[in-house]
């Protein structure tokens, strides 16, 4: 990187930071628009859960749970949720800060809920968010062949023509911007390999810790993404051409670390549900797969796909463009498209409920940024130049919709464009 690229980034993350710090400024905590309530409040449990409370729910702070907009729940002297544990371990550093801060300072009140702790999600998904924006950048830069500016251009729309900028800042805590960035360091480091031709020990090391982040952060993600992972493994049939140096000591240790987060959540649900491996959605269905409405899905002002992450429409452009150009492993990404479509869609909740767009595709836009990169990398110096005037215009559009909105659509308004339009206001 140029030493401007390391401070456009450093900017990037200190702005992230400052809307997410300035939104939240503007309300108390256990309020619905606190860092720590409901579904938030579920992934967060489990620090301090384990940290504080020895799992034991009889000596959680009395009305914690509703306090928090009861994203958990206890059940005689068991602290319940049916979120799994990825967040919490993404977030572990920064809720040690926060505790060591409240111990310096001799905080009082509900330990694990205190301000430090609603803050360190603050800080904690912005710098997860930057790092995966930063190795999207690399990647983009090193090995998809995007010149600098064509880098910036594809970072941006990611960020700003998505909900991506609104579960890193507004919805810190959800489990999307995590996510987000271990899909990034896993694209990167296959790509890497591709390109050195080699499998050593850090890489090998990184990937099964990232590929076990990805299972405890999400685990229905683990079903979408192995359209794009057999995309990177097998379009250019390079495997045959790479070596491999990996020292059976590290590869031990690299496993050991990788099952570490798994093992914890198959703690949990022994703990908490009586077996290893727990489905904590257990009492939500595929009860609409008879009456799927991929309209609504795509296009509603309620979480429409394309009408809250408009950047993704380049992605399905250049599935296009790559089969024009002979590319017919670039049609992957279509089926990639349309699986995660006909999953949520399915769901009993198609729209997944409260949240500014729908969050189901947000991490994937780690991956879908290479089809995105087919289209940004063929612009010319005026198209680029248009392309990053629409770009910053319909990003401050989105911003302003995302600023006033209040965090749920109403229900049975799923086509309300009065309503939508409501939210570009100053």
């Amino acid at each position: 990187m140029r030493l401007k690229d390391k401070v456009l980034f450093l900017f990037i993350g200190l702005g992230l930071l400052f809307i997410s710090l300035n939104r939240h400024s503007h309300h108390p905590i256990f309020n619905y628009h606190s860092q720590l309530f409901a579904d938030k409040a579920g992934y967060h449990i489990y620090f301090p859960a384990w940290f504080y409370y020895d799992m034991d729910a009889r000596n959680l702070p009395d009305s914690i749970a509703l306090k928090t907009g009861q994203g958990f729940w206890t059940e005689d002297s068991k602290i319940l949720t049916k979120y799994p544990i990825g967040v919490a371990v993404c977030q572990l550093p920064f809720s040690l800060i926060a505790a060591l801060a409240d111990k310096i300072y001799q905080v009082k009140g509900p330990l694990g809920f205190t301000n430090a702790h609603h803050l360190a999600l603050n800080w904690s998904t912005v710098i997860w968010g930057t790092l995966g924006l930063l190795l999207l950048f690399l990647t983009a830069i090193q090995f998809w062949n995007l010149t600098y500016s064509q880098a910036y251009l594809l970072i941006f729309g990611v960020l700003i023509l998505s909900n991506l900028l609104y579960y890193t800042t507004r919805d810190c805590g959800m489990s999307h911007t995590y996510s987000f960035t271990v899909f990034a360091a896993i694209q990167y480091l296959i790509t890497r390999i591709q390109t050195s031709k080699k499998i050593d020990n850090s890489s090998i090391s990184f990937l099964l810790i990232l590929g076990s982040l990805a299972i405890v952060l999400r685990p229905i993600n683990l079903f979408f993404i192995l359209t794009p992972l057999l995309y990177l493994l097998l379009h250019k049939n390079l495997w045959k051409e790479i070596s491999i140096n990996i020292q059976p000591s590290i590869l031990s240790v690299a496993i050991i670390l990788a099952f570490l987060p798994i093992s914890m959540q198959m703690r949990y649900n022994y703990y908490a549900f009586g077996k290893l491996i727990a489905d904590g959605y257990v009492n939500e269905s595929f009860s609409n797969i008879g009456e799927m409405n991929l309209l609504r899905l795509w296009f509603s002002p309620h979480n429409g796909v394309f009408i809250y992450s408009p950047i993704l429409l380049f992605a399905i452009i250049g599935v296009i463009k790559s089969w024009v150009n002979d590319n017919r492993w670039g049609v992957m990404y279509l089926f990639y498209f349309m699986t995660i479509s006909l999953t949520y869609a399915s769901w009993w909740s198609p729209g997944l409920g409260c949240g500014f767009g729908h969050r189901g595709f947000t991490e994937h836009l780690a991956f879908f940024a290479m089809p995105i990169s087919w289209v940004l990398k063929t612009t010319t110096k005026s198209q680029k130049r248009w392309w990053s005037v629409c770009f910053a215009i319909i990003g401050v559009l989105l911003f302003i919709v995302q600023y006033n909105f209040d965090g749920c659509w109403p229900e049975g308004r799923d086509w309300d464009w009065n309503l939508f339009f409501n939210y570009f206001k100053l």
